[in-house]
Parts: structure tokens; sequence; C-alpha cells
């Protein structure tokens, strides 16, 4: 846009979402995983061990879509995946101690993303959930 032109608000966050994906895909590749292997190693937390299923529904994936993901990670030692004792049906999925440190890796901030002010945090990210909640709901 031409100097002293005032982007509206509905233009610039589609931009800077785009800009941080961008980013966020290239960061991912540098450590051999993609930005839904980061979701995935990401919501496996250290305590639990959800089904398939549940990570599934989690990260708003088909279990389709999730095999293939975690096949990847699983070879790549960072998930293990077991039968459920109780239920041999189930297959529940771990983060291994690999996975966590290449989560941390692949998880660095943007360097040179500005960050609210401390003050304004809260309100601004109370506004970009507001914003993608009407977004979804006027679908």
């Amino acid at each position: 846009m031409p100097d002293g032109v005032v982007s509206p608000l509905e233009v610039l966050l589609p931009r800077a979402g785009a800009a941080v994906a961008r980013h966020r895909r290239r960061l991912a590749a540098r450590h051999g995983l993609t930005p839904t292997a980061i979701d995935v190693l990401g919501a496996l937390g250290p305590g639990g061990a959800p089904s398939h299923r549940e990570l599934a529904g989690l990260l708003g994936l088909s279990p389709a879509t999730l095999t293939p993901v975690l096949d990847a990670l699983e070879a790549a030692g960072d998930v293990r995946r077991d039968r459920d004792p109780a239920d041999r049906r189930v297959v529940r999925v771990q983060r291994t101690a690999a996975g966590r440190a290449r989560l941390a890796a692949a998880e660095q901030p943007l360097p040179d993303l500005p960050q609210p002010d401390p003050a304004h945090e809260t309100a601004v990210r109370a506004w970009l959930l507001a914003v993608l909640a009407a977004a979804d709901a006027s679908v």
C-alpha cells in the first residue's frame, strides 16, 4: 500500500496470519517436520497418552489424516504408539524424549516478531480469539 494509506484490519489480519504461517512452515521444515507434526507433538503433553481418535479430535483432524503424520513421527522416534491394555482396539500415543527435544527446537518464536506490550497482551489475545470465534460462527 502507498505511504499514508491505512489498511483495514480485515486486510492486515489475514496477511499477518499468512506471513506467520509461512514462517512456521519454513521453521518446521528446517527440523524435518510439518506444521501438523508440530501441532501433534505440542498436543502430546508429558502427562497423558490420548488415543489416536482423541488426538485427532483435539487437533480437528480426521483419524485417517493423522495416521501418516503419526507414522512419520514414530519412524523418527518422536512418538510411541501402544495398544491400550484395557481395550486392545484403542491405540494410545505418547511423545518421547526425542519428540520433546525436537518440538522445543522447532517451536522457536519468530526472532523479529514484535510482541505486544505486556500491558496489552491479554487484550490482544482476547481480541484475536473473538475474531476467530466470530469467523467460525459466520460460516
